[in-house]
């Protein structure tokens, strides 16, 4: 079957992409021809993604002119390519099915600073939207998480037979729990100049604002424990903060490096305080290490958290005294409760592989096409 993949860059950067590009190789593998509909990509992957390229012409100026401009693009390059069938990753109404990886950009929109929310772009991304969730130009809509279809279905009345769920895979080969935990947390706490003797919390960030760093700093003044923040940088206000706050020895700041797997399999706890999130790869990562987490009900992915089996829920993120709460009850733990936890959302995250992944995206082809 010829798939078209429909995205305005393709390109090693988001997870949407991230995402795509290894969608594209799996279903090259089972058979299909890829046909990638974009107006950017490296010569890299041009080389050698498996498929066939059409690449639109890409306008200059502004980055609103080249989404209007894709969009209205982007379905007639499909029906030019005789594809059999498209999907959309991105603000395209024109599809056969749309993959939703960012969640509803409505109730996302709500926590922008406000001279975002009347942006151009923004105000765009609304339009487009709305048009892609009330219409009728795009068939079906796959999901990460039954709580993203249930905000889309609540704001723009889309009939709820329109959406499939299907959780993002996790590359279990690569995310498993350590053979010898003791160890590589003894390694990995000695490397970070990190006091063994006391809990360690994992906070890992690409947008320390939206995923709750400044109350989970908060939490910390009362909180025997020291914090990895993996991601991006401190700033000045995060810095300010930490010093007014006097948790400076707490705390370890950490730039995303090739040893995320050990930084899971060395930390008893994952914290994920954040305000929205369609469905988080670092929750999915965290558990199929083996580690338990205290995960915010505002992200998708709470979808598999079985409260005090496999992880526990945090369901007030922005309020850093339930915060240290719940932090503060997932350490009175004892040591065999909190492994028994961690088994249990390592056999939570396992069943999620791209194998089975590709077999429900198999499974819906046949019911989209007809």
């Amino acid at each position: 079957m010829k798939i078209g993949l429909i995205h305005h860059q393709i390109i090693r950067g988001t997870g949407v992409e991230t995402f795509l590009i290894e969608f594209a190789k799996r279903l090259a593998a089972l058979g299909h021809e890829p046909v990638y509909i974009t107006t950017l990509t490296t010569p890299e992957l041009g080389a050698t993604l498996p498929g066939r390229w059409e690449l639109l012409p890409r306008v200059r100026g502004s980055g609103v002119a080249r989404m209007w401009h894709f969009n209205r693009l982007a379905p007639r390059a499909a029906r030019e390519a005789g594809v059999d069938w498209s999907i959309g990753f991105g603000r395209t109404t024109v599809q056969d099915i749309h993959r939703n990886g960012t969640g509803c950009h409505r109730l996302y929109g709500r926590l922008l600073p406000l001279w975002q929310r009347y942006s151009v772009r923004h105000l765009l991304e609304l339009h487009l939207e709305k048009r892609l969730y009330t219409g009728a130009e795009t068939r079906a809509f796959v999901t990460s998480s039954a709580r993203v279809a249930a905000q889309i279905q609540g704001i723009y009345h889309t009939p709820p037979e329109r959406f499939r769920m299907l959780p993002p895979p996790v590359e279990t080969h690569l995310f498993k729990p350590a053979e010898n935990r003791a160890a590589v947390r003894e390694l990995i706490c000695r490397k970070l100049q990190t006091d063994t003797s006391r809990p360690v919390l994992l906070f890992v960030s690409p947008s320390h604002r939206r995923r709750g760093l400044e109350p989970l700093l908060e939490a910390m003044r009362g909180l025997d424990a020291t914090l990895w923040v993996v991601g991006r940088g401190l700033g000045p206000d995060h810095l300010r903060l930490i010093a007014r706050l006097g948790i400076g020895s707490k705390i370890r700041n950490i730039p995303v490096t090739n040893q995320l797997v050990e930084l899971y399999q060395a930390a008893d706890w994952f914290v994920h305080p954040t305000q929205y999130d369609a469905f988080s790869n670092t929750v999915l990562q965290s558990m199929a290490c083996g580690l338990p987490g205290v995960i915010s009900v505002m992200d998708g992915a709470v979808d598999l958290i079985r409260n005090g089996e496999n992880g526990l829920m945090l369901f007030h993120p922005q309020q850093p005294d339930e915060l240290a709460a719940r932090i503060q009850e997932a350490m009175d733990m004892d040591g065999q409760a909190r492994v028994e936890m961690g088994r249990r959302a390592c056999e939570t995250a396992r069943l999620l592989t791209w194998e089975a992944h590709m077999e429900e995206w198999q499974s819906l082809m046949p019911e989209t096409v007809a």
